[in-house]
């Protein structure tokens, strides 16, 4: 890696974004192709959204098999990272469950994702109703009836995975420069020529742009219209009494709640709750990054009802964070625009857990055009020219 953030003249690939995208692109652009890369991003490694992010690694998508073995692809990449990178990295292993009333739409993406799990051997139990109470005491469920458990689900911390990505795409041979920002892009011919920064310009072939909320704007500088919206997500994390961490050791599985939240037990033995597509649009370079008062109110109020020996928890933190979205909230992972520009984008708040095999994907895409990991053609951003919602149900309920 770079000792000093300094800028190439010139360089084979450029990858615009420093978050676990774009690390994870770095690390796999040269570690498998032979080719000079440079990552530039504006701030730090693992700011914006990577740095806000839950950072949850699970496997259930419903009936989205291809993002199930992508999943469960990074989650064996992440288990290994500190043996094949030589980076630690938080990490803990914590169930994500889906609770469902029978004959609701919930019921269905609960028994489809069951189905997936198990014809890929990954570990899935089904709990019925009478088996909560000794499977999860500290929940209040009296309104499902069944449960389907991604058993080996885990959490990490994406800042930590993402400079380790970078550190180890740099002692590797990539150029890795913070406190950057690309300002915009020479094109001749129709092919990308060079990438202009505010420290001036560095010369290559190929530009990732990783950017996250972030991408559509510097994608349109090369007339590439990207169907992305930011969205503005909610963090509030609880501190539990001594008392109910010495009953719940293992704390809360992780689990969606009615209303758009998720929730999950936090290092430290915090309780984590957010909002889940919100629906609230934002700038991502101005917007309010603190939960005001009656947002506190909601969420503590909300996971109280589900996890009713939380409702005297002290406040831990709070913040916000943004998600990239696209209208079928499947990801763009594509060549498009002038030749040599490449995209990773909208990945709707399951940036995190697939990142290793978005990685995988993008190296295979910029080297080769095709991946065997899975079909990459389904994240093209050619989807949405025969329908603005392109897949239309997309990757979850």
């Amino acid at each position: 890696m770079s000792v000093s953030p300094e800028l190439p003249e010139a360089t084979d690939i450029t990858i615009v974004g420093g978050g676990v995208i774009g690390a994870s692109i770095a690390y796999f652009l040269t570690t498998q192709t032979d080719r000079d890369v440079t990552l530039v991003e504006k701030d730090f490694i693992g700011a914006g959204s990577t740095g806000d992010s839950s950072a949850i690694i699970r496997h259930h998508y419903g009936d989205q098999e291809i993002y199930t073995k992508m999943a469960w692809w990074s989650h064996q990449f992440y288990r290994h990272f500190e043996s094949e990178l030589d980076e630690p990295i938080a990490y803990e292993e914590n169930s994500r469950v889906v609770f469902a009333e029978e004959g609701s739409d919930d019921a269905e993406y609960a028994e489809d994702g069951y189905d997936i799990l198990s014809q890929h051997d990954i570990p899935v139990t089904r709990h019925e109703h009478d088996e909560f109470d000794e499977r999860y005491p500290m929940l209040d469920l009296d309104k499902f009836d069944f449960a389907v458990s991604d058993d080996t689900a885990a959490y990490s911390d994406g800042t930590d995975v993402a400079s380790g990505f970078a550190r180890a795409a740099g002692t590797r041979g990539a150029t890795i420069v913070t406190g950057t920002a690309v300002e915009g892009f020479n094109v001749e011919d129709e092919s990308i020529t060079s990438v202009e920064t505010d420290e001036g310009a560095v010369s290559c072939n190929d530009v990732v742009l990783a950017a996250g909320p972030w991408t559509h704007r510097l994608a349109e500088q090369l007339d590439v219209e990207l169907p992305v919206t930011p969205s503005r997500e909610r963090v509030v994390i609880l501190e539990p009494t001594e008392e109910f961490l010495e009953k719940y050791p293992d704390g809360v599985p992780t689990a969606g709640l009615p209303g758009g939240y998720y929730t999950r037990s936090e290092f430290g033995g915090g309780v984590l709750i957010a909002t889940h597509h919100s629906g609230e649009e934002c700038d991502p370079d101005q917007y309010d990054n603190l939960p005001n008062e009656d947002t506190l109110l909601e969420l503590h109020e909300t996971l109280s009802e589900y996890v009713p020996e939380l409702d005297d928890a002290g406040i831990q933190g709070r913040y916000s964070g943004v998600y990239s979205n696209t209208p079928d909230h499947d990801f763009i992972l594509d060549q498009c625009g002038p030749e040599g520009c490449y995209v990773a984008a909208g990945f709707s708040g399951h940036g995190f857990k697939q990142a290793p095999a978005v990685g995988r994907l993008m190296s295979d895409l910029v080297s080769s055009g095709e991946s065997d990991l899975v079909d990459v053609e389904y994240f093209s951003l050619s989807r949405f020219d025969s329908h603005e919602n392109g897949h239309g149900g997309g990757i979850e309920y």
